[in-house]
């Protein structure tokens, strides 16, 4: 199923936990939203680059992120190479 519209992905902080951070996806259509929790690792980098790519695979085209301006306080390099390469002018930081 394809749609004209580009796909969003939030990134959160998890409530009392400054390591871990939710990507999350919301299917209008479907009613229902895909998220992945990761931490600020090598692994959780791969796991966010997974679940952006599967988003973007299922609607064709390349994902916004919206992410909060602060949110990574302390900034892991795997975590920040995987933003940046799948980040598009678009990107919104809140």
């Amino acid at each position: 199923m394809r749609n004209n519209r580009t796909p969003v992905i939030t990134i959160t902080g998890v409530e009392d936990n400054p390591d871990r951070f939710v990507a999350a996806f919301r299917s209008e259509f479907l009613d229902a939203t895909y998220a992945v929790v990761f931490s600020q690792t090598i692994t959780g980098a791969v796991a966010l680059h997974r679940f952006v790519q599967m988003i973007s695979d299922q609607y064709g085209k390349q994902v916004e992120l919206r992410i909060a301006n602060d949110l990574f306080q302390k900034p892991n390099k795997a975590v920040e190479d995987i933003l940046k390469s799948i980040m598009k002018p678009e990107t919104i930081l809140t």
